[in-house]
């Protein structure tokens, strides 16, 4: 039996720990329609308010409409839109729900990374038909973590799990 070195160990958890650092821990979910299909519209805010409902009812905590709902283009998304911010914590059960009741509508899922350019594109994922995007107006790479709602203490603001201690 060969005994790992301290310093292999040491090693084998600073990568470790640099996996947990880069772990994603938001994401975002948002909802698509068309805002001059007045019946797209109402499927759209009917799916919100159940969205709302369930988060009183405490199925999930999610935040929907941190910046209400886009009844025009707004930042890369062309048509009618709202966000649905998610910490990984609740991301199963809330891709769960829109996966069984997001109706007719298309749901852009990306992650929460200092990259946005690429968690609206290459990291992005669809329920539905996908919507084509504007990145013009995203940034590449930002110098933060985009952490959304730490008064939650969930996604980047959550106690670090067991086993993932803390690099600072």
């Amino acid at each position: 039996m060969q005994l790992m070195s301290s310093s292999h160990s040491a090693s084998a958890a600073d990568n470790l720990q640099s996996e947990y650092d880069n772990e994603i821990k938001e994401f975002h979910f948002h909802v698509y329609w068309f805002q001059n299909n007045p019946a797209s519209q109402e499927s759209a805010v009917k799916l919100r308010d159940r969205i709302l409902e369930l988060v009183k009812q405490g199925f999930f905590q999610v935040v929907p409409l941190k910046n209400g709902i886009n009844t025009s283009p707004r930042g890369p998304h062309p048509i009618g839109s709202y966000e649905v911010w998610c910490a990984r914590e609740d991301f199963a059960r809330c891709y769960s729900w829109m996966v069984l009741n997001r109706g007719p509508h298309s749901i852009l899922i990306h992650p929460l990374t200092r990259e946005e350019v690429a968690d609206h594109s290459t990291r992005a994922t669809w329920l539905g038909t996908p919507v084509p995007l504007d990145y013009t107006g995203l940034s590449p790479h930002s110098d933060h973590v985009p952490s959304q709602y730490p008064e939650l203490g969930l996604g980047y603001n959550a106690p670090p799990r067991k086993g993932e201690g803390s690099s600072s």
